[in-house]
């Protein structure tokens, strides 16, 4: 039987093998069943679920447990992190995502509305969201709902958005922290994360919320309405939610001069009035302009220094309306037919940076001004801000998604069961720049001699038809995923064992994805137009073992019970080849209240389809003028060229081993209580890996030595190849004097271990009401990451834009009749940012979050009140703003705070009412 994942093309029938290997262990288990043995009929031990179990209104006496594909039993071997129905409504956050950032395991970094500077975020031109699972990357998790994979969100369809389900109609979430390709597939390297809707409702819920921050707002209105009947039930729920964009004005932590905490100066040069740069000597301009009469007022070796992305928003506004409906109907005896569906459209506005560049101004045009003493008959550079002259270039868009699963349960003999699904989904995202810079109307001003319309950049006045020209540069980014899933899955028992039965879960499914996707750029009047559709198609087939050895039956001592449990997944793509995944798994009870488990498993993550195939050709892909923080000049900024080929053929799947032990445990002497540590290390290979958004990449340019990925100086002729190869992104410098590769490469390899650990505690008063006390948070013990083929296994534990040593949310909830009251701290370590020189030691955080909820019907006996809950909550009660860290801001974050661990916003006040009739 396989131990590792085996990525590539199999020789002879890997489906074969797969059953071969399914054979094997039945083999395996039927052998153990003698040596054990001590009678004919044992009773079935009762599964031991970790989660929490479902709610009695969805009558399901064997529900599939995420981590499992057998019913009635929980995943063996990986606990599960689980997020009830009452933990949902006492998050005061207003999406499902932000609800899930809340749980210590999620990690904030790549694909976030946020913070866009890690792996992923260059594709997440939308502003949506994705959950990290430890932070190893987000597209390391999978997100499910109800048990099955959705479309992929985004113009790239990359990752699934888990605020497509409104929080208003989830029942729970169940999240995996462990690797589960042998279960689910591609995706769940670090783990799995299951939106679980909410069924069999019999009542209409009715809900609003607002929420008021310093420079903020956000507001959520909702209603779930269900009935149940015999043999059916239909629940559907609506959900509006809204947030204010923040802009960087409204916090004065956020700044490009960051002397005043102890940082450096990371304002730009690009100015209004800017700095002219002539043979490397610098000349501010200064208020009110130069001519070529004031000439003499330009001092060499001066700046002028601004702070350009002050005007920027920190995160985008964003409203989403979505609306999610489940049905059952049992259609005869022992056939139930099920359709679950939902719809999101999603909106954003942002107000990026000001328009600027380092401008290449000839000596014919009218303005140009030669400072004394500098060299003649020499072209010079502007470094120039348009913050006086042009609007500020809007970024807006829309993603909409729309999907239909619809299957049968169907029971067969012995106690079988078998679900046939068919799911078919469908995204489309739009992103769309309006008032870019035209760099070919910007080039022809400069060089225009006619005083009345060429382009002054010295401080004067400008012809507006002038300025309507340079600034007319759009950019439309559209894509759209089209998503089918046939699956086909029985589980049932297969014969008697001493401790119960083994019960088995086969399966098959067909999964076709379609993407299209492409860029429209240029100027307004006329743009070029691209689009290029790909496509992939993946065939799976799984089995899965469940054999309780020992129970109550024939138990021994030190062995009231032992689980084991077997699954396998050997999936085949279209485009990458084939892989085949095992996973092992064991709980050991050997006495009452304590459960010892273990697991070891290989996953994969199949590239993204565009970033194999990609949109290079007619489609997305071009050349990005940036800023990058540079060391070698004290962490300033420098301006680079940045190439997003936007796919890469050569992409191999990425590859991980898991193991995880860990132990849960109910001390007898101490009711009602309960504790869990579970060890974890994953061993993750191949990773794929990109830098176009990465603009702190500089800070590692000696580890990628020899990648080719950043070049120093690049050559006049390597510049031109690339300028006359892809289309361009803002204005070019004259010199270009640094190039980095973006496209995406199988570079990166790391290993992470450390605990997860949790305690929860409830205790019940006569007087004062009951007290339920909870504890979850995550401890790394290591990171390391070689960021490179061959390169050192470098220790980035507790280093800025890693995983922490320490996260961990702490909450204490007291319920006394009428009155719900919640309290909830949030701890994050304190880490390095070693993007600093010296390395800077950032402060740890703790913030208190307060939640509140009165039954106003036990106060007031009219029937108005009845089932009225008002409810009123704070995030952040002290208001206390982000650690201070010394890093240079950037379109993706920075200036003051580290967006991945900490949120600008500040205290948010909010009330609500909820309504059930």
């Amino acid at each position: 039987m396989a131990t590792a994942a085996q990525v590539g093309k199999n020789s002879g029938n890997p489906r074969m093998h797969v059953i071969a290997q399914a054979v094997a262990m039945l083999c395996a288990f039927g052998a153990m069943a003698p040596a054990i043995a001590q009678s004919e009929a044992a009773p079935v031990a009762a599964p031991a679920v970790e989660a929490a179990p479902a709610p009695a209104q969805e009558a399901a006496p064997e529900v599939v447990i995420t981590g499992s594909r057998i019913r009635g039993i929980a995943p063996v071997g990986s606990s599960v992190v689980t997020l009830g129905r009452s933990d949902i409504e006492q998050s005061g956050a207003v999406s499902t995502a932000k609800i899930l950032q809340e749980v210590p395991q999620v990690f904030n970094l790549g694909v976030s509305e946020n913070s866009r500077g890690q792996a992923g975020g260059a594709g997440n031109i939308t502003f949506a969201s994705a959950i990290n699972l430890r932070g190893i990357g987000p597209f390391a998790t999978l997100t499910l709902v109800d048990g099955h994979r959705v479309v992929a969100q985004g113009t790239t369809g990359a990752t699934v958005d888990p605020s497509i389900i409104p929080a208003l109609a989830l029942q729970r979430v169940e999240i995996i922290a462990d690797g589960a390709s042998a279960i689910y597939g591609s995706d769940a390297v670090a783990g799995v994360a299951n939106l679980i809707l909410r069924r069999n409702q019999e009542a209409l819920e009715a809900t609003v919320r607002y929420g008021h921050a310093d420079g903020y707002n956000e507001r959520m209105a909702g209603a779930l309405w269900g009935h149940k009947w015999k043999g059916g039930q239909v629940t559907a729920a609506i959900e509006h939610t809204y947030h204010s964009a923040l802009n960087g004005q409204d916090r004065d932590f956020y700044t490009g001069d960051l002397r005043a905490f102890g940082g450096g100066d990371f304002r730009s040069t690009q100015c209004a009035p800017g700095n002219i740069v002539i043979a490397g000597t610098s000349y501010a301009i200064p208020q009110g302009g130069v001519t070529k009469a004031t000439a003499g007022s330009l001092a060499p070796n001066t700046s002028n220094k601004c702070d350009n992305l002050k005007y920027a928003d920190l995160f985008p506004r964003q409203e989403r309306n979505s609306g999610v409906i489940t049905f059952n109907q049992e259609l005869t005896k022992g056939i139930k037919f099920f359709a679950d569906g939902f719809a999101t459209r999603r909106t954003y506005r942002l107000s990026p940076t000001i328009l600027a560049a380092n401008l290449t101004v000839p000596q014919a045009n009218p303005f140009y001004v030669r400072p004394p003493g500098a060299p003649a008959g020499t072209n010079e550079t502007v470094a120039y801000s348009f913050l006086n002259d042009l609007p500020p270039n809007i970024a807006r868009g829309k993603s909409r998604t729309v999907e239909l699963t619809t299957g049968l349960d169907i029971a067969l003999p012995m106690d079988w069961k078998t679900t046939v699904l068919y799911t078919w989904g469908k995204n489309e995202d739009l992103a769309e720049s309006l008032h870019g810079l035209n760099n070919a109307a910007i080039s022809t001003a400069l060089a225009d001699t006619n005083p009345s319309t060429a382009l002054n950049v010295f401080g004067g006045a400008n012809n507006p038809a002038t300025l309507a020209k340079i600034s007319n540069n759009i950019g439309l980014s559209p894509g759209e995923t089209i998503f089918k899933n046939a699956a086909v899955k029985a589980d049932g028992p297969l014969f008697q064992l001493p401790a119960g039965k083994l019960r088995a879960a086969v399966g098959f499914e067909h999964q076709d994805v379609r993407t299209e996707g492409g860029q429209t750029t240029g100027p307004a009047d006329n743009p070029s137009t691209g689009s290029v559709v790909i496509t992939r198609t993946v065939k799976s087939a799984f089995a899965e073992l469940a054999a309780p050895i020992i129970g109550s039956a024939n138990a021994l001592p030190g062995v009231e019970k032992l689980d084991l449990n077997a699954a396998i997944r050997y999936d085949k793509y279209s485009d990458v080849g084939s892989t085949n995944n095992p996973k092992y798994g064991v709980n050991w009870v050997p006495f009452q209240g304590l459960t010892v488990r273990g697991s070891y498993g290989t996953s994969f993550r199949a590239p993204g389809l565009t970033n194999i195939q990609g949109f290079t050709n007619g489609g997305r892909g071009g050349l990005f003028v940036q800023n990058y923080s540079d060391p070698t000049i004290g962490g300033a900024l420098r301006v680079g060229l940045t190439l997003s080929a936007g796919r890469n053929p050569d992409l191999k799947p990425e590859t991980a081993t898991t193991r995880s032990l860990g132990v849960e445990w109910e001390p007898a002497f101490l009711e009602r209580t309960k504790f869990g540590l579970t060890y974890f290390t994953i061993n993750y290979d191949n990773q794929i890996v990109g830098y176009l958004s990465d603009l702190t990449i500089l800070n590692r340019e000696g580890q990628l030595a020899g990648t080719g990925i950043i070049q120093r100086n690049p050559s006049p002729a390597f510049i031109a190849q690339m300028l006359a190869q892809y289309p361009v992104n803002n204005v070019v410098p004259q010199n270009v004097t640094l190039f980095v590769d973006g496209s995406p490469k199988n570079l990166g390899q790391s290993i992470s271990k450390g605990f997860d650990f949790s305690a929860t505690h409830r205790m019940q008063t006569e007087n004062w009401g009951d007290f339920t006390f909870g504890l979850n948070g995550t401890y790394f013990t290591k990171y390391a990451y070689a960021i490179a083929p061959g390169a050192p296994m470098v220790d980035q534990l507790n280093t800025i834009f890693n995983p922490l040593r320490l996260k961990a949310r702490l909450n204490t909830t007291w319920n006394y009749g009428p009155y719900n009251a919640s309290v909830f701290v949030n701890y994050i370590n304190a880490y390095d940012n070693n993007l600093a020189a010296p390395t800077q030691k950032v402060a740890s955080s703790t913030t208190f979050d307060l939640r509140f909820n009165y039954d106003m019907g036990s106060a007031f006996n009219g029937r108005w009140a009845k089932d009225l809950t008002l409810s009123a909550g704070v995030v952040n009660l002290f208001d206390k703003n982000p650690p201070f860290v010394n890093i240079a801001q950037s379109t993706n974050g920075g200036g003051g705070f580290d967006p991945t661990l900490t949120n600008p916003t500040g205290r948010i006040i909010s009330v609500g009412l909820t309504k059930r009739f």
